[in-house]
């Protein structure tokens, strides 16, 4: 088979702007060297709740003889037990990986070294600025690299003899709330204002500088601020954040060169890439002018019109997909809006064979007999491709083994590297969708997280539905079926008989047989009940053996059957009891059990023409039973000598 070279690369948050910018120079780096990447991605959302259970099911998608090494940027993983998980698996797998981590790494990694800007920043604030009251603003929702920071900023302050006091350290939730209870403790409750604030990132320095700008404060004229990131929000205001810039496309380049240096049995001498200041001018350096905010307005607003627009498709997407009873139907309306992802190249929905099977005993038994069930005839180890689009061509469905990520064709028809995301709802894995974009630029962006929800609702939402509609035909058979024989009950037998009655017109004679279980009583006493249940069910296997799609056979109650045959011939109920008797016969000769299983069985026959209504159906069951009697009582003396 050929062997195309593929790194896989594991990362949490691809929509957010460092995983974006570095795995487009992972993408890049791969190219390089000739290997395509498949880049695994998940939402890793902790506030998702229960949704967010199943999203170690991407551990299922990848063809590891397939692939030469790993990238795993373990440090985007807020989940720890999900990034423990893929760890595991990856010491499991024994392949080549190289770990992009700030944190204890367990595989040769590469550093982003950050934690000490804030160091770098603060040393800045005394040396050239000469600032000693300086203040940290953290955040508790990064509490980890916030604290980190945070020792960095306190170290420098005690090389430079500077103190510290508990006041002058803040962790905040990132509201206006908190921004302003920041501002009161920092600056309002003091008799003097710091000469500076050092932020853990531009995100918290924006929103500390918004609330200190609402009351009245001038920045860096009353206090310096520093932030960190070099987000665009922060060089578009006047005068732009003192942070931090980090080299995220030259991280994502320096950990593909490592991981290639080790496929070729070489160690990679780089193993951090360091972060740089940049200088803009809240701290009080001097900063150069531009029209880089009008720039940024002019692109909030088209983000602010494209968020709309995403929104209110996905709104549409939602609608349309909760009409939906068929996955068919399902993946014809979800045509279109693949259509709208941005320069998608390429897009596979595939599931796994057993992606709608259910959980429940029961409804998993009525399942494999249903002829409409999905998966009852597709092997287990097989995924489908429901939904496959290629350069805005739909292609045909197929499917393909749990091996490979995509159909042979596919994957060596293409050059592209594939992110892939996958499908699930809470616990329940369904499949995953792979999407390749023009000329490997990434395009996966946040909108695509509700775009993705809603196909995995939607599959959630069939399943649910098939679970319904198979709970209500198996609580109908039990309104109508007797549980043990599986033969109808009183219940299913009028109601097939009224229908029956309906259409005599197409019979010439019409037969009432009633047959009688011999001994049960007999049979319980000495044997047990479970005897006495294998000798009902042997006696429903031989009435359904002998009857015609036309006949209409139940057990009535105890072990009375009541059999109505409509027929062309009159011999018709004799012919019936001799199927009847000759099973039983080839049962009681195969069942090692110390007693047989026989039936008293009696008839009656009209014809058609006779009987109109429910009185004569009644009364031929009447006279079935006299001679079902008859019978009886010639045998119970032959059938106790029988039994030891």
């Amino acid at each position: 088979m050929y062997h195309k070279k593929k790194i896989a690369l594991f990362i949490s948050h691809i929509y957010g702007a460092y995983q974006s910018t570095l795995s487009q120079g992972i993408l890049a780096q791969a190219a390089s060297y000739g290997y395509k990447v498949e880049v695994y991605t998940t939402s890793d959302g902790e506030d998702l709740g229960d949704y967010s259970r199943g999203e170690a099911s991407i551990l299922k998608v990848p063809n590891w003889s397939d692939i030469d090494g790993v990238i795993f940027a373990s440090g985007t993983y807020t989940d720890h037990a999900l990034r423990s998980r893929i760890c595991d698996m990856l010491l499991t797998r024994q392949c080549t990986v190289v770990e992009i981590t700030e944190d204890s790494p367990t595989f040769p990694n590469i550093t982003l070294e950050n934690n000490i800007t804030a160091g770098t920043l603060t040393a800045h604030l005394i040396d050239v600025h000469h600032a000693s009251d300086i203040c940290y603003l953290g955040c508790a929702g990064e509490a980890l690299y916030s604290d980190r920071r945070q020792k960095a900023f306190l170290t420098v302050m005690q090389q430079h003899a500077l103190s510290v006091p508990a006041e002058n350290i803040y962790s905040c939730t990132e509201t206006p709330e908190d921004y302003k209870a920041a501002l009161y403790q920092f600056c309002q409750s003091r008799s003097s204002l710091p000469d500076a604030i050092v932020c853990y990132n531009d995100r918290v320095a924006l929103g500390f500088l918004m609330a200190a700008l609402e009351e009245g404060y001038h920045v860096p004229e009353d206090f310096a601020i520093t932030g960190c990131d070099n987000i665009r929000e922060g060089q578009s205001i006047v005068p732009p954040l003192t942070t931090v810039s980090f080299p995220t496309y030259q991280l994502g380049t320096t950990a593909v060169d490592s991981l290639f240096a080790r496929l070729q049995g070489h160690e990679h001498p780089v193993t951090t890439v360091f972060a740089e200041p940049v200088y803009g001018g809240s701290c009080g350096c001097s900063y150069t002018k531009t029209h880089s905010g009008s720039s940024y307005i002019c692109q909030l607003s088209d983000n602010i019109a494209d968020l709309e627009r995403s929104t209110f498709r996905s709104m549409r997407m939602s609608a349309v997909f909760s009409h939906i009873l068929d996955i068919d139907d399902g993946m014809d309306a979800l045509e279109k809006y693949v259509g709208e992802i941005e320069n998608c190249s390429e897009f596979y929905l595939c599931l796994y064979s057993d992606w709608d099977t259910l959980s429940d005993p029961v409804l998993t038994l009525a399942a494999s007999e249903d002829p409409d069930g999905f998966s009852s005839d597709v092997p287990s180890n097989t995924v489908l491709l429901k939904l496959g689009m290629k350069n805005g061509r739909r292609l045909p469905e197929c499917s393909f083994q749990k091996n490979s990520l995509l159909p042979e064709f596919l994957e060596n028809s293409s050059d592209a590297s594939y992110i892939i995301s996958p499908l699930f709802f809470e616990d329940r894995a369904f499949g995953y969708i792979a999407m390749a974009f023009e000329k490997n630029r990434l395009n996966y962006n946040f909108k695509l997280v509700p775009f993705i929800m809603n196909i995995t609702q939607l599959l959630s939402d069939l399943c649910d539905s098939k679970r319904t509609r198979l709970l209500t035909e198996h609580l109908e058979t039990l309104y109508l079926r007797d549980v043990l024989t599986g033969l109808y009950n009183h219940h299913g037998f009028d109601q097939q008989k009224d229908q029956l009655l309906k259409n005599l017109a197409h019979y010439r004679y019409i037969s009432a047989l009633i047959f009688d279980l011999d001994m049960l009583k007999t049979i319980n006493d000495r044997f047990g009940h479970e005897a006495g249940d294998f000798a009902l069910k042997t006696i429903g296997q031989a009435i359904a053996n002998a009857s015609l799609a036309h006949d209409i056979c139940a057990r009535f109650s105890g072990d009375e059957f009541y059999c109505l045959l409509p027929s062309n011939r009159e011999d018709a109920p004799l012919e019936f009891i001799r199927k009847v008797n000759l099973y039983l016969a080839h049962c009681n000769l195969l069942n090692d059990r110390p007693y047989n299983v026989s039936t008293s069985g009696g008839f009656s026959t009209a014809p058609c023409s006779l009987c109109h209504t429910k009185e004569d159906i009644r009364k031929l069951f009447s006279e079935a039973d006299e001679h079902m009697y008859e019978t009886k009582k010639s045998k119970i003396k032959q059938v106790l000598k029988d039994m030891p």
